[in-house]
């Protein structure tokens, strides 16, 4: 996973699609709004979280499970952000110190932290070891507003020219929702550097055990369209106060479920 030999692989040849993120379809949003990817690719089905946020100004406290999903995603990334920093001294020893502090703080959540940590790390590693290692970027803020979001994104990493997207999560229909959120990640890449990004990775934390999965997508025209679908419906939403209804079916960990269930949701409002 994530070795560097295999993202020079990916790198060669090229992807017959039409939609880069240097064409006009892209670069050229029909709404003033530029949302962001988290609240585009959120688990929520019709984006009803979007209008609760940005339209009735609705705010919510942090769910147990975003909670759980923000320690286990920090701990995979800290390692690389570490390793990204070029400490002086031994990297190794800075490593194992870093992990210490994280786990120490973990509370409950230390044996799935030391799982997750201890995987990251190993990879970090096995990528400075690599000869002529490809750059590795953690969060790396790429220009949105070219493709019709936000001012500032951040895939969770870059290395090379192919974005990773890390997500905590044993809910399937959400990893779908991940997909397109690297094909995003890519036509921004793309608009800003003139460059074809053609794969993605997407690693996936079991938020129980701390087991990593990651797959390589091929990022073709259909995700790419329905990144550039997604994002037009989310900004109609928001731009004309359109109130998208409830979906069919919604997670209980969703911090809006109280508001739009009226059930034993996760979260409350405040």
């Amino acid at each position: 996973m994530l070795r560097v030999s295999r993202v020079r692989i990916l790198g060669v040849g090229d992807l017959v699609v039409e939609l880069r993120g240097w064409s006009r379809e892209v670069s050229e949003p029909p709404y003033e709004y530029l949302p962001t990817v988290s609240e585009v690719f959120s688990p929520c089905p019709t984006h009803r979280d979007s209008f609760l946020r940005r339209v009735n100004g609705v705010k919510v406290n942090q769910s147990a499970a975003l909670n759980v999903g923000r320690v286990l995603h920090e701990a995979f990334l800290a390692p690389f952000r570490y390793v990204q920093r070029g400490e002086v001294g031994s990297l190794v020893d800075g490593l194992a110190e870093l992990k210490q502090s994280l786990v120490n703080n973990a509370g409950d959540l230390a044996g799935i932290v030391k799982v997750v940590y201890d995987r990251a790390s190993a990879i970090a590693l096995s990528l400075v070891a690599e000869s002529q290692a490809a750059p590795v970027v953690v969060e790396p803020p790429l220009d949105g507003a070219l493709i019709g979001f936000s001012d500032v994104i951040k895939p969770d990493l870059v290395v090379g020219l192919i974005p990773v997207e890390v997500v905590v999560t044993d809910n399937w229909d959400y990893l779908g929702r991940k997909e397109l959120a690297l094909a995003a990640y890519a036509l921004a890449l793309e608009a800003m550097w003139g460059n074809p990004v053609n794969y993605g990775v997407l690693v996936n934390i079991n938020p129980r055990t701390g087991g990593l999965t990651s797959r390589v997508l091929i990022l073709t025209d259909d995700l790419r369209r329905a990144v550039v679908r997604e994002r037009d419906t989310v900004a109609r939403i928001v731009a004309r106060g359109d109130d998208p209804g409830v979906a069919p079916k919604c997670p209980e960990t969703c911090p809006f479920y109280n508001h739009c269930r009226g059930g034993p949701g996760d979260a409350g409002s405040k």
